[in-house]
């Protein structure tokens, strides 16, 4: 496949602007600057915001609540507090991304330096992560070229854009392929230092095969994820509040992102049982999906399906004990991602040390399953520091 001269021509413009505007900017400056932009995202009346829940409606079938909510989850994530933090848990001094820095542990002086060029490759499902992608390749000063998904291609091509309003350097740095240009898109992942993946386990295989051996390359796959409540954590006083936060969970994303539950287990022996939690949850669903929920015994038994129309939620199944959750997991370990767990507090430690062993990388509350803090590690893996190139200076 020939090179495309003008797509060539492209990469190289951003690297100039990289060399000559980006490389050598302050990392606060540039963490500055971004949380400056999603304090406008997070304004209703903001422009670009508005055509995102536009498009989100209208593309990709979220309701206009969702969208809002989504929008708020995602730029909440992204202020300068919260970007300072994750450079602070990942770097410690977040300076070494601008030069050598002192690091008493080790007795030496340590540099970060972000690639060059980072290509993104977006699936479809959700878009937050797209944007997330970008602003992290922002922060450690890289060129970010991005594809998004043909199926539904999210706003990142906004987001891009309304960059341009507060900060053109910063934005000069940035470049969208069309999904349909695959030679543009070969040609980039060929020029990267970095290919960041995001889909289906075969899709990542495909661009893993593709990206050059000198380049780094992570992905992002499949994953699963589920709920637990203990016996000890239902009762009659809080078991409505947390079918509640079950509901949220299920509804925020619409079920299609890897942090959406696919069952909730509870604990038998409690003072809930398993109908009464179901019956509370389909009550919960209905509102937060404004249709009618149903609810019915699974065939096997020992479980109840919620749904609404011919939609099948999700499933909330009643097991003996914790060992029986852990079982009933163990043959999904590699897929495994977030769990929300409400147990008591002498319990809970104790369950999250062994779900963390079968392979989970994210325990929170429920109502919490779909707004991940920017310092989570994704896939359990450092989101920044495994992205850089380390320079190590002996003394």
């Amino acid at each position: 496949m020939r090179p495309n001269n003008n797509f060539s021509k492209k990469i190289e413009g951003l690297l100039l602007n990289r060399n000559q505007g980006l490389e050598n900017r302050p990392v606060f400056s540039i963490v500055k600057s971004l949380g400056k932009l999603s304090r406008r995202w997070l304004d209703p009346k903001f422009k670009f915001r508005k055509k995102a829940v536009r498009r989100m409606i209208s593309n990709a079938g979220y309701s206009p609540q969702m969208a809002h909510e989504l929008l708020d989850a995602l730029f909440e994530a992204l202020t300068e507090k919260k970007l300072l933090k994750l450079l602070k848990a990942e770097f410690g001094d977040p300076r070494v991304l601008d030069e050598f820095r002192y690091d008493k542990s080790s007795n030496r002086w340590q540099k970060a330096h972000g690639p060059c060029v980072i290509t993104h490759i977006f699936s479809g499902n959700v878009p937050n992560p797209s944007i997330i992608s970008f602003v992290l390749g922002m922060l450690i000063k890289s060129v970010n070229i991005g594809k998004a998904s043909s199926r539904h291609e999210g706003f990142i091509d906004l987001y891009l854009e309304s960059i341009k309003l507060f900060d053109r350097s910063l934005a000069k740095t940035n470049l969208l392929i069309d999904p349909k240009d695959k030679k543009s898109v070969m040609q980039a992942i060929r020029g990267s230092d970095l290919v960041v993946g995001y889909g289906h386990n075969q899709s990542l295989k495909e661009i893993r095969t593709r990206t050059p051996a000198t380049a780094v390359f992570v992905g992002y796959g499949h994953r699963m994820s589920f709920g637990i409540c203990t016996k000890e954590s239902l009762n009659n006083k809080n078991f409505g509040r947390l079918a509640e936060a079950t509901a949220y969970d299920i509804w925020l994303t619409d079920q299609r992102g890897c942090l959406s539950p696919l069952e909730i287990f509870i604990e038998a022996g409690g003072k809930v049982s398993l109908n009464e939690f179901s019956k509370a949850l389909a009550k919960a669903v209905e509102r937060r999906f404004s249709a009618k929920a149903w609810r019915m015994p699974s065939r096997r038994g020992g479980a109840h399906v919620v749904g609404f129309g011919g939609r099948k939620m999700i499933r909330v199944r009643s097991v003996k004990n914790i060992d029986e959750i852990l079982n009933i997991l163990k043959p999904f370990q590699p897929y495994l991602q977030a769990v929300s767990l409400e147990a008591g507090a002498k319990r809970r430690m104790k369950i999250a040390s062994r779900l963390s062993a079968l392979g989970v990388n994210r325990i929170c509350r429920a109502g919490r399953m779909q707004k991940p803090p920017i310092t989570w590690h994704h896939d359990g893996k450092l989101n920044l520091a495994s992205w850089v190139h380390w320079t190590d200076l002996e003394i």
